[in-house]
């Protein structure tokens, strides 16, 4: 696998002003903004922000949870994962994989990674070899990837 580099984001100002441009270029439903600035205040260890940058600017981003324990039945037996939320490239960016280099990123952790599909994203999802695991959480598609052994 090959990927773009990956960042872990800063929790600072600039980043929030890079969260502000999504909100206003990308799809609202994926903003993170309110969960961004809320980071600032509280230090929130639990959720991190990783991102892509090309030509200085974020051009993709996503949110990752580790979650040492399994909080749901998604993967048997139980174990920790891996849950992205809110993966999304800006519109000037797509179609340059960013999106694919984010998840390669995670699966390089060789952990069990859970996501719910948003905006018509299943074939996105299916091309990187995640499952749909027949569950729907607030009416999307809880996807699963299982490391190879």
């Amino acid at each position: 696998m090959t990927f773009a580099k990956v960042e872990k984001l800063p929790v600072n100002y600039k980043t929030a002003e890079d969260f502000e441009r999504f909100a206003a270029q990308g799809n609202a439903e994926l903003s993170m903004l309110d969960e961004f600035q809320l980071s600032l205040i509280e230090s929130d260890d639990d959720t991190l922000f990783y991102g892509i940058y090309m030509d200085k600017e974020l051009a993709a981003r996503m949110a990752l949870t580790f979650v040492n324990e399994q909080r749901d039945n998604t993967f048997y037996p139980p174990k920790g994962y891996v849950e992205i939320s809110k993966l999304e490239v800006l519109p000037s960016y797509q179609g340059n994989k960013l999106g694919s280099s984010l998840v390669e990123f995670v699966q390089s952790f060789a952990k069990p990674v859970r996501t719910k599909a948003r905006v018509n994203s299943e074939a996105f999802w299916n091309r990187l070899n995640f499952k749909d695991s027949s569950k729907k959480e607030d009416g999307l598609s809880v996807m699963t990837w299982q490391p190879t052994k």
